[in-house]
């Protein structure tokens, strides 16, 4: 983590891989793909997003076999009571100013797995979020008050500032339909 205990990217992953495996347990490939897919979608190819490897996850004791499977060529793994702690810890965990690439997967990554919280915990992020929106939007007012850029650039910021106050009416609506 960073200072701000915000997440660094090989912890973004991990939420990723945890999280499909909160989901359903599934085989190394599966998990893979899932978080590469993912992960690609949102923020494209990114070599700080690699992937974090399942031996590793393994060896720190946050996934395991399932039963049913040891033995088997590629058996199926699920997240021990450990890696479940860790999920929510990290799910749970600060989110930079949401105008990065990194910023923005974890995001997503958090509205993929909301549902892994608790209703107070859900309304907990819902709540960074809209504090981290309303801080950006602030950021560009002033910036747009202050400007001598000409009408062009203020054009512009003026588009930022209406897509901010789209997505808190966004973040207003969906906190009464999450956790109502």
């Amino acid at each position: 983590m960073y200072r701000d205990n915000s997440l660094v990217p090989i912890e973004t992953v991990r939420i990723a891989a945890l999280g499909a495996l909160a989901t359903q347990p599934r085989t190394y490939g599966e998990i893979a793909a899932d978080v590469r897919l993912f992960t690609s979608r949102i923020v494209g190819p990114s070599l700080d997003l690699m992937g974090i490897s399942i031996e590793l996850l393994r060896a720190e004791g946050v996934v395991t076999e399932l039963a049913e499977d040891q033995g088997q060529k590629d058996p199926r793994l699920t997240l021990t009571p450990e890696g479940e702690a860790m999920l929510l810890k990290l799910l749970k965990a600060p989110i930079r100013s949401p105008n990065t690439e990194l910023s923005r997967l974890v995001v997503a990554l958090k509205m993929r797995f909301l549902h892994l919280l608790t209703p107070q915990e859900r309304l907990e992020q819902i709540a960074i979020l809209r504090t981290l929106t309303v801080s950006e939007r602030q950021r560009l007012v002033e910036l747009e008050e202050q400007s001598d850029g000409g009408n062009l650039f203020k054009d512009w910021l003026a588009l930022q500032i209406q897509l901010l106050d789209t997505r808190l009416a966004w973040i207003d609506g969906f906190s009464q339909r999450c956790c109502g």
